[in-house]
This record gives C-alpha cells, structure tokens and sequence, in this order.
C-alpha cells in the first residue's frame, strides 16, 4: 500500500475539515445557506472541488452565510462561531454575512405533490 504523501494528506485533512465546518455552519438555526462570495470568493480550492463559503489559512477560518430573514446578525455569528469553534483548531473565526434569505424565497416544507400542476375548476 503506497504511503500518502505530506500534500496528499494535507489535503486530504483539508478537505475533511472544510466538509465538516460546512455542515456544522449550514446546520445553525439562523443560516439559510453558505455562500461563495461575488469577485472576491469565500472557497476552500480542493482537487476537483471546492467547498464555497468556507475557507481555511493557517490562522483563521472564514465562513461566509445568507442568512435568515429576522436573524440578529449578532446571534448569527455566534451560532457560526460555537459550531466552528471545536473543528477551528485555535484559529480565529470569521464570519461574513453576505445576503439575506427573504421569507418569500425560502423553499417550500415539503415539495409539491402529484396535484400541483392540475388546475382548480373555475368557480362560476
């Protein structure tokens, strides 16, 4: 069995860390999403992959979020930074706030049934 090199388990460890930081900060109750970021992105670079919204230096970790219509910015961050913080490792936690999820663009509880494109009888 080959031994994996330093970069490849560098990487490796990498890319565990950015998939579980990711899934701790999606889970917090005031993030709709994670976001990349516009012309400066927020992304850990993996080969073939990147994981938008998080990323990884050797002295923080940046997180960037939509978050939830009515959410206190404040709490956001601290939900973020208490999900983060056992997975950080020491670093500093950044947390980015770069949109707003609108009521009316949240998807729906569950998704549309058989019925949903048959049309109601008009009423005369």
């Amino acid at each position: 069995m080959p031994i994996p090199s330093t970069a490849a388990a560098a990487t490796a460890a990498e890319a565990e860390t950015a998939d579980t930081i990711a899934a701790a900060v999606t889970a917090c109750p005031a993030v709709a999403a994670l976001h990349g970021g516009g012309l400066r992105r927020t992304a850990t670079y993996l080969p073939g992959r990147r994981v938008d919204g998080v990323r990884l230096a050797d002295d923080r970790i940046e997180v960037s979020v939509v978050a939830v219509q009515g959410a206190p910015v404040a709490l956001l961050a601290d939900q973020v930074r208490a999900a983060v913080a056992p997975l950080a490792g020491g670093r500093v936690v950044d947390v980015h706030v770069a949109d707003l999820q609108l009521f009316e663009e949240q998807p729906p509880a569950l998704p549309a049934g058989p019925s949903a494109g048959i049309r109601a009888p008009e009423l005369r």
